[in-house]
């Protein structure tokens, strides 16, 4: 796996980022994907999919056991991305590898995810009380009825806010090997240095999350979205030009 540099040695830019510099970020995962788009899509839907099937597929804890196991999955999807982009293998079964060596990280990755559903399931109670919430903790049929679509909505798109705090975090763990501890000051040093596009960012990405409940086909741009926040990464701290 590629280890950008040391962790304690390096530096994002300092100087505040011009808005615009979403737009690059943009740009890069669009040449990206356009290269193999179909392969592309396909990695960045594994992890809904196996989000899709524990929550079928396993009873009453279906959805809790999915918001621990799935960003799990994301990492082994960001270390296939980085590891396809600098070396041009997809080389699943080899990023697969690497990912179950992080182990600590993935158990950290994992429950620092799990504080952003936490923090929806307390929404989700305000919007609608506790029975209601309850029914969404356990995928019950009856969660349909027990929230409006805008409620839905709103639960959703309220997780994009609290995720910002793992936008550089995770990669910079998983990628760069960073302390947690560490990441997270960083990312919140980058959110005031960056706020400008990373403002944009937030705001696409949880328009699109809030379009998705009433119009589901933009899943379609919802789930790349994760290639623009690994560019976002390759942009802060390792410029692909001097990869």
């Amino acid at each position: 796996m590629h280890i950008a540099s040391s962790p304690a040695l390096s530096q994002a830019p300092r100087q505040p980022w011009p808005a615009r510099r979403f737009l690059h970020w943009c740009g890069q995962a669009w040449r990206m994907f356009r290269a193999v788009p179909l392969r592309w899509m396909a990695l960045c839907l594994c992890p809904m999919l196996v989000e899709a099937v524990l929550q079928v597929g396993v009873p009453v804890a279906g959805v809790v056991v999915s918001k621990l196991l799935v960003p799990m999955v994301s990492v082994w999807w960001l270390v296939t991305t980085d590891q396809r982009v600098r070396s041009g293998r997809f080389a699943m079964g080899l990023a697969l590898r690497r990912t179950l060596a992080l182990r600590n990280t993935l158990i950290l990755v994992a429950l620092m995810s799990a504080c952003v559903f936490v923090l929806q399931v307390l929404l989700a109670w305000g919007l609608a009380g506790g029975p209601a919430a309850r029914l969404l903790l356990t995928a019950d049929p009856g969660v349909g009825q027990a929230f409006s679509r805008a409620q839905v909505a709103c639960v959703l798109g309220s997780g994009t806010i609290p995720a910002m705090l793992l936008f550089f975090t995770v990669p910079r763990m998983v990628l760069d090997g960073m302390p947690a501890g560490m990441a997270l000051g960083e990312n919140l040093r980058l959110l005031r240095t960056g706020w400008r596009p990373l403002t944009v960012s937030l705001l696409v990405s949880c328009a699109l999350v809030v379009g998705f409940v009433y119009q589901p086909w933009l899943l379609l741009l919802v789930l790349p979205l994760g290639y623009v926040g690994y560019w976002a990464y390759r942009d802060t701290f390792d410029p692909p030009q001097h990869a």
